[in-house]
């Protein structure tokens, strides 16, 4: 892509490419024509009067001569091969069956190309994106069409076709477009209508066969995953006449109908989340050959399979006492290898697959209830712990008549998640309170005691939150509806109890909500004093919204050297603010004290349970405990461990467990089970709500990658510092592997960062860089428009070189690191100081706490790994108060390691979620490969 401006309205046309007059004088005498095939489109010569001619472009210059010469040489290709057609060539005109793009580009712009209905069809200079729109215009009922999207304009939605794989047509007009990929002549694959339960499989097939185009459903979420497998399956089709068993071995992706991988060419697949509004794309990469693999299996009988087992075209027939003798000794394997589709015809050899169904009788209890629990199958009852440990034993349950029973592995795999074995002696059973909601929809359920009725209190009143309604009052304005529901739900968990997150996206007013919430509390009762923990940055923030929202809440600043413990004994002090550091140095003095509410903000702080930060907050006593975060998890499950471990420290048992029963089988599993119980699990106690939902009256947020290229004096140091840091990170893994060399490979590829966006910096180049000089431009012709702009960087050198570049071009702006103390002076004088028109700061210092709504243009200098990061600050400037659409630009230096992350994110889905927030993390999660590919 070639380097963009952010301006706005329509690109001006480029002279490049148009005939000249003289061209079209000399060209009257014929036209290319689109004549419609079977598969695809032909081009024809003919003259004004639609007679079959053949112009020499000897004869002609300019685009008009590209044309026809490329016209003449695939026409003289083609004519190598037979065509019964080519007899009828004089009459019809010569004929270009297979165009090409680079024909037809060539032909579109020498306008001389007539469609079916002899119109001229003009050249748009403007990329197209093509986008398949989907529809909901009646229950369960989808309707799908495509439409093309141009750089700043609505898109078009009138009726579209292609004429090659890189051109669309759109009335009189042709568009660009990235290679729609070998099927493109499928084209009217894109115009369906067709049932909701159609639509993943449908989706499927499109994106299979168009992998360039995208796709738009209102109300959806549309989302890049990692690679997912399919898996190796056996359909029994039946057991004939005769007593043979017929297998045939196919791929399989879960939701999905049998026989679906073998008919289609599939190579990207969709799961929709109706629950979250969410469609996740996914390449599928595919198992071994399942007929490979059922071979193999087979070939363990011996001599016996060659008289026993016959096979055609991947389709496998076993004599019946063969398929008994083969059943009883591989079932197992068969069951761990491959799924099994129409197994209940097995039934005849007394193997039978079953759901295993849980009841379950529960006593008294507070956070756990003991009691009974008993598994049925094909409508035989057995205590829980003999169930699971005949299981365990033999891979399946004996019934009374000998028949084999293999349980449904899932739901056996839920059960053993949710419900513990208290005593195998005395066969009892423990359940969480918190895992009540998910036993409902899986168990037959029974509990009984004060237990029970805390458990239904609790989940039907926070069903019915909202339906009552309640006051929350502020000083200075009112509350969105979300953000009345987001105290109403605080408040709501205070009663009962019961820590919280609130974890709505940066932007949409954790800390107003809060700030309501402490204030209906506070003027209901006199309490404890509430501690809030801040990062430092954030100190004086809060203070200045404690002071807008709620004036008479008497809050206290417990911070900075001159601090005493002793201000916390004032009767009067409601509210204390403090920062981690100072909780951190301060602990012992603190663990004696006792707080009405503890409540964390960015409380992904205490991600780590090892920290002293973690430490000194979980020695903290309170009666309640809130924790607010835009991004709760940043590197994994685990942070999720010791964020709850401070809201409810029975929320989950052990460490231990949690690894076993949550982390493992969702993170190196993708077990969707597991994710879905956490999710249950999590519901009522984190909530979490994005703009895009919310706030509909947002303005528009548009994200762009500008490519910078780089001159070649650049790239010449760049690539001597490549090649050497090639070598020694190479020799460096090769003797101790990438975790005994983590810091060093960091710091090679910190080191690349730096030369490929401002090598000046280390001296190491003489010019101005092709970034700086991009800012330069850019932002001056912004400012001048009366713009105002953020420009975030990972360096500090960066920072006071485009300071210096701003300063020298007469741009008022202003500048902010982490060592930056009054920080919230500098935001008030950026949002209302009209002189200034430039903010430049580091990518960490302005992901927190700021409101930075006067800009309307965001530039990242250096993208990173950490997506997350670069989504907070853009929201600096995306949130409420916003009233101008924001532009927001990634600046990649051409053919250098920022692009190479860029394609590896795409390739790695916890690069590309922004799971890994910190640079070491990132690494960890590199290959040798990866590695090899980022210093290529």
């Amino acid at each position: 892509m070639a380097e963009t401006e952010p301006k706005r309205g329509r690109p001006r046309k480029t002279p490049a490419g148009i005939p000249s007059q003289q061209e079209k004088q000399s060209s009257g005498s014929f036209f290319f024509h689109l004549v419609k095939e079977q598969e695809s489109w032909a081009l024809q010569l003919k003259d004004s009067k639609a007679n079959a001619c053949e112009p020499d472009y000897h004869r002609y210059t300019g685009v008009i001569r590209n044309a026809l010469r490329e016209f003449s040489l695939m026409h003289q290709k083609e004519q190598k091969y037979l065509r019964w057609d080519a007899l009828y060539q004089d009459e019809v005109g010569i004929t270009v069956h297979d165009p090409g793009p680079r024909l037809m580009e060539l032909a579109v712009r020498s306008r001389l190309l007539l469609d079916e209905t002899n119109h001229i069809l003009q050249a748009e200079n403007e990329e197209a994106r093509v986008q398949l729109l989907l529809t909901s215009p009646k229950e369960n009922w989808i309707i799908a069409s495509p439409r093309i999207l141009l750089s700043e304009q609505s898109p078009l939605q009138t009726a579209i076709h292609p004429i090659s794989c890189e051109h669309v047509v759109l009335g009189n007009q042709v568009y660009h477009c990235e290679d729609l990929g070998p099927y493109w002549h499928e084209w009217s694959l894109l115009n369906a209508d067709m049932k909701s339960s159609d639509l993943q499989a449908y989706l499927s097939l499109v994106l299979s066969k168009f992998p360039t185009i995208t796709l738009a459903y209102e109300g959806y979420t549309i989302q890049n995953s990692h690679p997912i497998e399919a898996s190796a399956s056996l359909f029994f089709k039946e057991i004939d006449a005769y007593g043979y068993l017929h297998i045939l071995p196919i791929i399989h992706l879960e939701s999905y109908p049998p026989g679906f991988f073998e008919e289609q060419d599939i190579i990207k697949v969709v799961h929709i989340d109706e629950t979250e509004r969410r469609l996740t794309l996914s390449e599928v990469v595919y198992p071994r050959d399942p007929a490979e693999e059922f071979r193999a299996i087979l070939a363990t009988m011996g001599k016996e399979t060659k008289s026993a087992v016959f096979e055609e075209e991947r389709h496998f027939i076993l004599e019946g006492d063969f398929a008994q003798k083969f059943l009883s000794l591989h079932m197992g394997e068969l069951i761990s290898k491959f799924s099994l589709f129409q197994a209940s015809i097995l039934s005849k050899y007394k193997v039978k697959f079953s759901k295993p169904t849980l009841k379950l009788s529960l006593g008294s209890g507070i956070d756990y209830f003991e009691g009974d629990a008993s598994i049925s199958v094909e409508q035989e009852t057995f205590s829980f712990t003999r169930f699971l440990s005949e299981y365990r034993k033999s891979g399946f349950i004996t019934l009374s008549d000998g028949s084999r029973v293999y349980p449904d592995m899932r739901k056996l795999k839920r059960f053993e998640r949710l419900v513990h074995q208290q005593s195998k002696q005395k066969e009892t059973v423990r359940v969480s309170f918190f895992d009540i909601p998910a036993l409902e929809k899986e168990a037959e359920l029974s509990i009984h005691g004060e237990g029970a009725d805390r458990v239904r209190t609790f989940y039907q009143g926070y069903n019915a939150l909202g339906e009552k309604p309640e006051a929350y009052e502020l000083a200075e304005g009112t509350l969105r509806p979300y953000q009345h529901y987001g105290v109403q739900w605080m408040e709501y968990l205070q009663k009962h109890h019961m820590g919280a997150c609130l974890a709505d996206e940066m932007g949409l007013g954790k800390t107003v909500q809060v700030i309501a919430l402490l204030r209906k509390l506070y003027h209901k009762a006199s309490h404890a004093p509430t501690l809030i923990l801040v990062p430092r940055s954030l100190i004086y923030n809060w203070q200045n919204e404690l002071n807008r929202f709620a004036p008479e809440l008497a809050c206290t600043l417990y911070y900075g050297p001159t601090r005493q413990v002793s201000q916390l004994e004032d009767p009067k002090t409601q509210i204390i603010l403090s920062s981690y550091a100072t909780i951190r140095n301060d602990s012992e003095d603190l663990a004696k004290k006792h707080f009405f509410y503890i409540i964390l903000d960015e409380s992904q702080t205490i991600k780590n349970l090892e920290t002293k930060t973690t430490s000194a907050v979980l020695s903290l006593k309170a009666e309640h405990r809130l924790a607010l975060s835009g991004t709760p998890i940043e590197n994994g499950l685990s942070e999720l461990y010791s964020l709850f471990h401070f809201l409810n420290p029975l929320f989950f048992s052990s460490q231990q467990e949690f690894l076993q029963t949550y982390m493992k089988p969702i993170q190196e599993n993708q077990d969707p089970d597991a994710l879905k119980d956490l999710k249950t699990r999590l519901y009522p106690f984190m909530l979490r709500r994005v703009k895009k939902d919310v706030l509909k009256d947002l303005p528009e947020k548009t994200e762009q990658t500008a490519y910078i290229e780089l001159d070649s004096q650049h790239m010449a140091v760049y690539n001597k510092r490549r090649e050497e840091l090639k070598e020694r990170v190479k020799d460096a893994i090769s003797q101790g592997g990438i975790a005994k060399n983590t810091f060093m490979i960091l710091q090679a590829l910190t080191e690349l960062r730096r030369l490929a966006s401002v090598p000046e910096a280390d001296g190491a180049y003489p010019g101005i860089s092709a970034k700086r000089a991009y800012c330069k431009d850019v932002i001056a012709s912004l400012v001048e428009e009366g713009h105002k702009c953020l420009i975030f960087t990972n360096f500090l050198a960066t920072i006071e070189l485009i300071s210096e570049d701003l300063t020298s071009i007469g741009i008022e702006h202003l500048v902010m690191t982490g060592a930056t103390v009054d920080r919230q002076s500098l935001v008030q004088r950026f949002q209302n100081d009209p002189s200034i028109g430039v903010f430049v700061m580091t990518l960490k210092t302005g992901g927190l706490g700021l409101n930075l709504t006067a800009a309307d243009y965001v530039f990242i200098v250096d993208p990173w790994w950490n997506r997350a990061a670069e989504n907070q600050a853009i929201d600096r400037t995306h949130r409420i108060g916003q009233v101008n659409p924001v532009f927001c630009y990634r600046m990649i230096a051409k053919d250098t390691i920022e692009e190479k992350i860029l394609e590896l994110q795409q390739r790695k889905a916890d690069l590309a979620s922004s799971l890994l927030a910190s640079d070491s993390n990132a690494v960890k999660a590199l290959s040798e490969e990866d590695i090899e590919q980022l210093l290529g």
